[in-house]
């Protein structure tokens, strides 16, 4: 392990130099956003959904599908799995999926972010489940360890508080910032996810963080019917959800993360591609 190395990154030497170099011209996340939208028709999906779930095996919804591809595209695609940090390039050394979760259907309902981790390599069932855990503990009344700590930073004194991300910013500077942090806060992920169609609601563009590792935020939309254009150039209805993308460009190269996006939708209108053997499930059509 290098001393440039840190417990949740392996620092990139090997890139090229105009990579490396992104982080001194555009030293924010917010200075390097880039956005995406990707339409997905979810027809594929639904019918699969509907022959995996006529069987005897955990329910499986349309966002379990989409954790699900988006592991699998980390884990295929490694340079998306990359973060900026002390104006190091890292390749990060797990997939760490963030997924804000709201406690209720009302206005005064409280978000929470949780955090799972994977590595790539889960069954579908597998990812089910570790998704469900995280939607779970996201929507219980007990708060999760980012929030107890950041009710215990409330409570210092106003002039205190701006000190700490200077501090954190500082300590990724020395390779200093503690394992600690890094594995219990959401916003040190490959991916965080907002599903606002589970709430009725159209994707919108997210704003990066500033504090943390996070490099990608996922919202979707609800699904609706679209008009789209087949290759005979007929025009069909097809349900379609909408899925948009803030990427930190210092990670990779648009081409890069565009030909993921591409990956990500085949693994979507084509679901069974991501069954493992001890899934036994469908089947492709």
């Amino acid at each position: 392990m290098r001393l440039t190395d840190r417990a949740d990154g392996t620092h990139v030497t090997k890139a090229p130099t105009v990579r490396l170099f992104m982080p001194y011209l555009l030293p924010r996340r917010g200075d390097a956003v880039v956005y995406f939208e990707q339409k997905i028709d979810t027809g594929p999906a639904q019918a699969y959904l509907a022959r995996w779930n006529a069987g005897a095996r955990p329910p499986l919804r349309f966002f379990h599908l989409y954790v699900a591809a988006a592991v699998r595209v980390l884990d295929e695609r490694p340079r998306l799995n990359r973060f900026v940090a002390g104006r190091r390039l890292y390749q990060r050394n797990d997939i760490a999926i963030s997924i804000s979760v709201i406690k209720a259907r009302n206005d005064d309902a409280k978000l929470s972010v949780v955090k799972q981790v994977f590595t790539g390599r889960e069954s579908l069932a597998e990812i089910r489940d570790r998704t469900e855990t995280i939607i779970t503990n996201g929507r219980t009344p007990q708060k999760t360890a980012s929030e107890r700590e950041v009710s215990q930073v409330y409570r210092l004194p106003r002039w205190v508080i701006p000190l700490l991300p200077k501090l954190q910013k500082l300590g990724d500077w020395l390779n200093l910032t503690p394992a600690s942090l890094a594995r219990n806060d959401p916003l040190y992920a490959s991916l965080m996810i907002s599903n606002l169609g589970s709430i009725g609601l159209d994707a919108a563009y997210h704003h990066l963080y500033e504090h943390g590792t996070l490099p990608i935020f996922a919202v979707m939309g609800k699904e609706r019917d679209e008009p789209v254009v087949t290759p005979e150039r007929e025009i069909v209805i097809r349900p379609i959800v909408t899925v948009r993308y803030s990427f930190d460009e210092r990670i990779a190269d648009g081409y890069y993360a565009a030909r993921s996006l591409d990956r990500l939708q085949e693994l979507l209108e084509n679901p069974w591609l991501m069954e493992r053997p001890e899934d036994t499930g469908p089947g492709a059509p």
